[in-house]
């Protein structure tokens, strides 16, 4: 048996590691961590440092979600105060400071008529909440038959069981085990009629459709659904009495340049879900957000259902006030529009790629931005050729994610862009 983490021997990346293989079980990898595996420990900005003490410029946000980067004095101060105060306390029965005063400042920043918010922990429950409530609130009304969900291709809405039905093609044996209700339908296009698929589709079967998933910018190879598009979704979904719900798990608070992914569209949402940029990274939180319309159906028919759903952690104080200190250096540093700027640095960057002829495309809005190469083996000789030049990014599938802190400067944005210039040249040849 290898020697136990305290072993000055096994502090050692190549120890730590050793440890890994026998005991821990990462999420989204195969059963065992390759020899190259980063074992990060600690991190300052955008940077962090491994155990060998090797440094990175993580141009991923870990897991797209330390927008804040690493070691944020107002977060990580907020969070002690309220850890000493008081962790948490059960929102079934009560209620806690840091959860009245954020699900108010959420209200603030989405306006009217989004104005009622529901916690939980990641942006999977966030969704499965979503759902959950869209099939609860056509039963309610009386319509229980109106139970389908629709998503579309190449979508990630999650990994609970309802979550992941709406993300086809997440694994090779989901029709297996997910459940039924739930359609993939082609990606909407450019053109202000790009939603046409869903427009056959619900002509068809609007009368039993519960709700409309969609990503403004799908996390999973950086798709950017076009604003005429999502206005055509919503008008669609209108007419035929859907919800629409918008999954901004990756791209609310700031990651587009907008607060809101849906803002650049004017479209609002019925339902809305948000949880990396919530709270940076420094705690597990989530929140389902929606108009006072679908919070009465439910409040009116309390002997009918009510809404009986929740977590023991919905609304952790510790994590609520995480939430309102990541918005007020949101606010007051000027990330959003620091977003929108250092991803129009990085999108200019990359537009001398595009001749190559292995590079299929180039898009992105905001900090979420994405180079599509002609195969998932030339991207990740490009993410490993970035590794070794100390920047991280996010390989799926044939794309390469580039998605850092919102609080990157203009150097390390064109560091960024200068490390992946040269990882493209360098993986010309051979072919993927």
């Amino acid at each position: 048996m290898n020697a136990l983490p305290t072993d000055p021997a096994v502090e050692s990346r190549a120890g730590l590691l050793a440890v890994d293989a026998d005991h821990l079980w990462h999420p989204w990898s195969p059963s065992r961590v390759s020899p190259d595996t980063v074992v990060a420990v600690s991190g300052r900005g955008c940077e962090v440092w491994d155990a060998d003490g090797r440094r990175y410029l993580d141009a991923k946000s870990s897991g797209l979600n330390a927008t804040l980067g690493y070691g944020c004095r107002p977060v990580i101060d907020a969070v002690n105060a309220q850890l000493s105060r008081l962790m948490t306390y059960d929102m079934g029965e009560g209620a806690n400071v840091p959860a009245i005063r954020l699900a108010r400042r959420v209200a603030e920043l989405t306006g009217p008529p989004l104005t009622r918010t529901f916690f939980c922990n990641s942006g999977s429950e966030a969704m499965e909440t979503c759902i959950r409530i869209a099939r609860f609130y056509h039963a309610v009304l009386g319509a229980p038959r109106r139970h389908l969900v629709v998503s579309f291709e190449n979508a990630y809405h999650g990994a609970t069981m309802a979550a992941a039905a709406c993300s086809a093609g997440s694994s090779p044996v989901a029709k297996e085990v997910t459940p039924a209700g739930f359609v993939t339908l082609p990606r909407p296009g450019r053109a202000a009629d790009g939603a046409g698929a869903l427009r056959d589709f619900l002509a068809r079967h609007g009368d039993r459709t519960a709700a409309v998933l969609v990503e403004p910018v799908q996390s999973r190879g950086g798709h950017l659904l076009p604003d005429a598009s999502l206005r055509a979704v919503r008008e669609l979904c209108d007419r035929h009495g859907a919800l629409l719900v918008l999954d901004e798990v990756t791209t609310g608070f700031g990651r587009t340049g907008r607060m809101f992914g849906y803002q650049h569209s004017g479209v609002r949402p019925d339902l809305l879900a948000t949880s990396k940029g919530l709270t940076a990274g420094y705690m597990s939180l989530a929140a389902v957000t929606t108009t006072e319309h679908v919070f009465d159906v439910f409040d009116a028919n309390k002997t009918k259902a009510g809404f009986v759903h929740g977590h023991t952690h919905s609304g952790h104080a510790a994590a609520c006030a995480a939430g309102l200190a990541v918005l007020d250096v949101v606010e007051s540093e000027g990330l959003v529009a620091n977003a929108e700027a250092r991803g129009a640095q990085l999108l200019a960057a990359l537009e001398e790629t595009r001749p190559l002829p292995y590079v299929r495309d180039v898009r992105g809005r905001g900090l979420l931005v994405s180079l599509e190469l002609d195969g998932s083996r030339r991207a990740a000789r490009v993410r490993a050729h970035m590794k070794d030049g100390g920047v991280l990014v996010r390989r799926t599938g044939p794309n390469v994610l580039v998605a850092p802190p919102l609080i990157v400067t203009r150097d390390e944005t064109e560091r960024i862009a200068t490390a992946l210039l040269a990882a493209v040249s360098a993986t010309a040849t051979p072919a993927p």
